[in-house]
């Protein structure tokens, strides 16, 4: 049984869900999410990394405003430093459509929160908020990886599930962290509907290493995040299999080393990732590639999707189960909020593994092999050796 933990920006927890609905397909969250917009009545919550104003930013800011119009207090968290590296995609036009039509929301009563750390260092290194959440008065909670943005229902993979039951809880009160305040009148609103039987076990871990920022922020960071202690643990513990997605794989020493430890024990691993085209910047990429060599070395299949690779899920030995907004790399150890839900319920289990079935069938996902890194021209060898001491940055 896992031990309850609940302190300065870290929930670790057990808890369960009536109900747990997979939303892989990219159509399907975007509906459940509109239909959790239009429908509430009473209060909506959203957090986000960012918000980008196209099709789906449009749709998205345009029904909170009717439904704040009809007294609903509608509540929505953005990452600031998210919200920047946003506005580089944006014209100077949409950032501004953007904005008036946040101040619209604002006039008619509801809260625009952009989260930013409270340590000055911490604001200029680009640390933040990357927990995705949304829930409403329904007793229903939507949990996983995607930003409102046209990339993440036209082009990335993503991963949700929506939620109902008691992990409802956990997830408001992450949130009302995100936001630096609670409401406690809509607490109650939720706890009625969970009636229903419990069936489907869940731990919530949690964790914003920014609340506890220091005198030097994340130039000074020692703690260890207990999210990554937890995914290095587990796939220390692998006995068969590792597979995982992320944006760009380029994971804190720890997980690093639990995957090399892995791979010398004889573990097939898999990792799932961006190609280089999934961003405008080539940058992320290049912090991923630097580890080629060694992973290829340690027998690592590494698949780089074109279209971009934007879920966290992952699946160790086809027993236990993780997914939620944690991406393999040293902002999620050291500079992000964020949190996953993990779980060894056959059920979960069963999905995440037809996800990685699909994944490993998909043409769009392309192996990369040893002969073709042996093969890398001399500028992109002297690229990543350059670009290795700096990476974690990227």
């Amino acid at each position: 049984m896992l031990r309850p933990v609940r302190s300065l920006g870290t929930i670790i927890e057990s808890s369960s869900a009536t109900e747990l609905t997979a939303l892989w397909d990219r159509r399907a969250e975007q509906d459940r999410r509109m239909e959790m917009i239009v429908t509430s009545r009473s209060f909506l919550y959203l957090s986000k990394f960012y918000i980008e104003w196209d099709e789906y930013g449009r749709e998205c800011l345009a029904a909170p405003l009717k439904t704040q119009q009809r007294v609903v207090a509608t509540v929505l968290v953005f990452d600031r430093f998210g919200q920047r590296l946003a506005g580089t995609l944006m014209s100077k036009t949409n950032r501004a459509q953007l904005q008036c039509q946040i101040n619209l929301l604002k006039q008619a009563g509801g809260r625009v929160v952009m989260y930013t750390p409270t340590n000055a260092i911490d604001r200029k290194v680009g640390c933040g908020q990357h927990i995705k959440i949304q829930l409403s008065e329904s007793g229903e909670a939507i949990f996983g990886s995607s930003n409102i943005t046209r990339s993440s229902f036209k082009a990335w993979n993503e991963f949700a599930v929506a939620l109902r039951g008691p992990i409802v809880g956990l997830l408001i009160h992450n949130f009302f962290e995100l936001l630096g305040s609670s409401i406690p009148e809509h607490e109650p609103l939720l706890d009625k509907r969970h009636s229903q039987p419990i069936n489907i076990p869940l731990d919530y871990w949690s964790h914003d290493p920014n609340r506890d920022a220091g005198r030097w922020g994340a130039l000074g960071r020692r703690e260890i995040n207990p999210l990554t202690l937890m995914l290095a643990d587990k796939i220390r513990k692998a006995q068969r299999t590792i597979q995982l997605t992320s944006f760009y794989y380029k994971p804190a020493r720890l997980i690093a080393e639990a995957i090399k430890e892995a791979t010398a024990r004889g573990v097939t691993v898999d990792i799932f990732h961006s190609h280089a085209s999934a961003l405008d910047s080539q940058l992320p990429w290049l912090a991923a590639v630097t580890d080629y060599p060694a992973l290829a070395k340690q027998g690592v299949r590494i698949y780089e999707n074109r279209h971009g690779e934007h879920s966290k899920i992952v699946l160790v030995d086809d027993e236990w189960t993780t997914f939620g907004s944690y991406n393999f790399e040293d902002a999620a150890d050291s500079r992000m909020a964020e949190a996953m839900l993990v779980t060894q319920e056959a059920s979960i289990v069963e999905m995440a593994r037809a996800i990685f079935q699909e994944l490993a069938a998909d043409p769009d996902n392309r192996l990369v092999t040893s002969a073709e890194i042996k093969q890398w021209p001399a500028s992109r060898r002297i690229a990543t050796t350059l670009f290795r001491p700096i990476k974690q940055w990227f």
